[in-house]
């Protein structure tokens, strides 16, 4: 089916993009956006030739996970209906919605912003059309057992969702183990690793340095739980219902044992995808220098 669809041209999706920003998501099958329609079977999201509403919105979660997941991607979900329960959203109240999540007026979003956003959006798009070319040529290279490569890209990049998930989550365990572990620790005249040194050793500073660790991991984590809400609407599809429940329990219970609200957990994603390559000691320099940052590192 691919072999029949060219890759579209950028000024057409663009336009389609301002097609769907216009007219809404919820209305889809009201008009035609044959570029994003021929994107979608590019990509192997479409298993028809039929422009398929499911399809376009997983195109454009696709497209908007390119944005990085801070406050552009926000706006960009929002602009295009994609934030739960605002697809029949009247344009003018999304706009709106976006640019709150920019942190700024509307006409200046409009003017300064919009635009721009949907560009990106456009290149997201042909970044996933070549990225899929590529990923069906190496699974046809590595492929060991007959399988239907469409489907085995989209198995592909949700299993990386998965891991980009599971990485920081790791690491958010060993540093809290580490955190608890230290604090424990009597005061020493010398540090555990250099018995040769003549510094004390403080176990209560120490475990605030891994604890702060840990903060970043959890920040990743929910930047990365961010993005794969966003490319794949949140949905885990494993090897049956029982490891589906326990990935979303998993899910469930990190944002329930922890002391932070949603709106912590939103300042540290917007942050994280603001610091230089989302390093640690960038995102530790906009952490401390702010009254919310500090206000969240403290607690």
């Amino acid at each position: 089916m691919t072999g029949d669809f060219a890759v579209p041209a950028y000024a057409d999706l663009l336009a389609d993009l301002k097609r769907v920003r216009e007219r809404g998501l919820g209305k889809l099958r009201t008009y035609r956006v044959d570029a994003l329609r021929a994107a979608c079977i590019v990509t192997d999201l479409s298993i028809t030739t039929e422009q398929e509403p499911a399809a376009v919105e997983s195109l454009l979660r696709k497209a908007i996970e390119s944005l990085g997941g801070g406050g552009e991607a926000d706006a960009a979900e929002y602009s295009l209906g994609l934030i739960g329960g605002t697809k029949l959203w009247p344009a003018a109240e999304r706009r709106k919605r976006a640019a709150e999540a920019y942190g700024i007026s509307v006409d200046r979003f409009r003017k300064a912003y919009e635009l721009p956003i949907m560009e990106q959006i456009a290149e997201g798009i042909l970044a996933a059309c070549r990225e899929t070319h590529m990923r069906r040529a190496r699974l046809q290279l590595e492929r060991r057992h007959p399988a239907d490569s469409r489907l085995a890209v989209q198995w592909v990049e949700r299993f990386e969702g998965y891991y980009r998930i599971w990485t920081p989550v790791w690491k958010l365990a060993a540093d809290i183990e580490a955190t608890i572990a230290t604090y424990r620790e009597p005061p020493s005249d010398h540090p555990p690793w250099d018995p040769d040194s003549t510094e004390a050793y403080d176990p209560v500073d120490q475990a605030r340095g891994y604890a702060r660790y840990a903060l970043h991991a959890y920040a990743w984590y929910q930047l990365e739980l961010r993005k794969f809400m966003t490319k794949h609407g949140g949905l885990w599809l494993l090897s049956d219902a029982a490891a589906e429940l326990q990935a979303s329990d998993a899910i469930y219970r990190i944002g329930w044992h922890n002391p932070l609200n949603e709106e912590d957990d939103s300042w540290l994603r917007r942050h994280l995808a603001d610091a230089r390559h989302e390093e640690q000691d960038h995102f530790k320099q906009l952490l401390l220098n702010t009254s919310a940052g500090s206000a969240i590192h403290d607690e």
